[in-house]
């Protein structure tokens, strides 16, 4: 029986072995993964990290645009007050060279009436005399 007991206790151990390397060759391919796994997340990170710096400069291009054409449109803005109070002074000019040209045409048919008028007294006279 010893022989026999010896025979279990040696396949026991013998199964306990392959179970103990299945197990550790399974470790192993899980570390394996989980070291490719880590790789990845590495590369991943690393490409995250680039595309956050790049973002953080595009952020800064697009402040600086920004900037800019708030700049551009405020002179825009003023040149075109400028070009409308022109528009205005100009219109005002017009009115009143308007208004004098129609008093200058009034007084030279006023002239016209008051030569007409001497005329007519001449004539009158004339025939009067």
């Amino acid at each position: 029986m010893k022989k026999s007991q010896k025979n279990i206790n040696r396949r026991s151990k013998d199964r306990q072995t392959v179970v103990l390397e299945e197990m550790n060759s399974k470790f192993d391919l899980v570390l394996e993964q989980f070291s490719n796994l880590n790789r990845k997340i590495d590369g991943n990170h690393q490409e995250f990290l680039e595309f956050k710096g790049e973002m953080t400069e595009f952020k800064g291009e697009m402040t600086e645009f920004r900037d800019r054409t708030d700049e551009n449109l405020a002179f825009i803005k003023a040149y075109l007050i400028r070009i409308d109070e022109e528009i205005q002074n100009m219109k005002t000019e017009a009115k009143e060279l308007k208004t004098r040209l129609k008093n200058k045409a009034d007084l030279v048919k006023l002239a016209d009436l008051e030569k007409r008028m001497v005329k007519l007294e001449k004539l009158v006279f004339a025939k009067l005399a």
